[in-house]
């Protein structure tokens, strides 16, 4: 005849090997024998869990609590059942009562400290943390995640701290030297942020998101070569935020480099996730290159993304001027300059516009806003003597 323990075996057995209808089965044919077995209805709710179906992983817990309500290691269970379909508050008074049968049970008290930081309860969580620091002042896990409340407290001083002990105790996690490299960059310690991205690099060359940040850091610093070294390689490593084009665009693009600046704006547009920004830049390049048309697409685009923009209305303007179209011109540079814009070329345009409209008065007018901007201009002041304005 076989026995409670026996299906006991078997299902154990079959949860191993992941097959959990079976293991319910088994479970449910020992608690055929023994209803009231608490072993067995823990199982029960371990394989439920497995298998996905929570309310009555919870109930079979819960169950087995009303036979043995001391037992800890089921209340944790639990707890962490609760928490894992955001019933945070449920599983606080799981926690809780585990604490309060053993005050001395870290694994309550671990995750007790974890839901406070789900439940955004941090200074709850910095006490729990603490109180097993004390225990183990050489755990890197806890200290990692004291380090984490205080920088998402931004108490980033705080938070270097408590990074630097767990990183002197094993220097090859890369997770925290990049916490590090983060903690110093908003600390303005930019040497210190490079320093540790820098050994996050080393322990892992493919994490993208550190070799940006350095990218960052090293734009910022004016290190241009070294700053497309790093966003070169986050690219490559495939990092999912398109920033990482336009910053090189902007790299390329103090260099010189145009042809390398074209590519990486470009890449930004064929995502679909240009902003005005993106196609100002793109515009800026054709423009210098002598591409009117593309540098007008581009502002254009511009300007549907920043209707307004004082800037791109002068640069189509510019467009226009260049393109002998002095009506379409004389239209943008108008809009920018009811937008705000001055600018001592955009007058000048303006002017000779004019006067090849035959209006004098408005040419004077400009030329004389133009020479205020930029005094000196010899082309001007002549026009001004031939016009009788100076």
């Amino acid at each position: 005849m076989e026995t409670v323990q026996d299906h006991i075996n078997l299902g154990l057995a079959f949860t191993m090997s992941k097959r959990y209808d079976q293991a319910i089965s088994e479970f449910e044919k020992a608690l055929s024998i023994n209803p009231d077995d608490a072993e067995v209805r823990t199982h029960l709710g371990n394989a439920y869990v497995s298998k996905g179906l929570y309310n009555e992983g919870i109930k079979e817990y819960e169950i087995a609590l009303k036979v043995n309500p001391l037992n800890v290691a089921v209340i944790i269970k639990l707890g962490k059942l609760y928490t894992n379909i955001t019933r945070y508050e449920k599983a606080l008074e799981q926690y809780i009562k585990a604490l309060e049968i053993n005050k001395n049970d870290d694994s309550a008290r671990h995750a007790l400290a974890d839901l406070y930081v789900k439940m955004e309860k941090y200074p709850d969580a910095e006490r729990e943390y603490k109180a097993m620091l004390e225990k183990d002042a050489v755990n890197v896990e806890l200290l990692f995640k004291l380090g984490y409340i205080y920088e998402t407290e931004k108490k980033y001083s705080d938070a270097a701290a408590e990074y630097e002990k767990a990183v002197k105790i094993n220097p090859k996690i890369p997770g925290i030297n990049s916490m590090l490299g983060n903690v110093y960059r908003e600390l303005k310690d930019f040497d210190r942020a490079i320093e540790y991205y820098d050994r996050a690099v080393k322990i892992n060359p493919k994490d993208s998101a550190v070799a940006y940040n350095l990218g960052i850091l090293y734009f910022d610093k004016g290190d241009y070569e070294k700053a497309i070294e790093h966003l070169e390689a986050a690219k490559k490593n495939r990092f999912k935020n398109t920033e990482v084009y336009v910053i090189l665009g902007e790299v390329y693009s103090r260099l010189g480099r145009k042809k390398e600046a074209l590519e990486q704006y470009k890449a930004v547009a064929e995502t679909g996730a240009a902003d005005a920004g993106t196609h100002k830049a793109l515009g800026f390049i054709y423009a210098e290159e002598d591409q009117i048309d593309e540098a007008l697409a581009e502002y254009k685009k511009a300007l549907e993304m920043k209707a307004g923009d004082p800037m791109i209305y002068e640069n189509i303007g510019h467009m226009y001027y260049k393109k002998i179209m002095y009506r379409e011109a004389r239209e943008y540079y108008i809009k920018a300059v009811e937008a705000g814009r001055e600018d001592a070329d955009m007058f000048y345009k303006l002017g000779n516009i004019f006067m090849k409209d035959n209006n004098s008065t408005k040419a004077k007018e400009y030329w004389g806003m133009s020479l205020k901007l930029k005094p000196g201009n010899e082309i001007i002041i002549k026009n001004l003597k031939l016009l009788g304005g100076v």
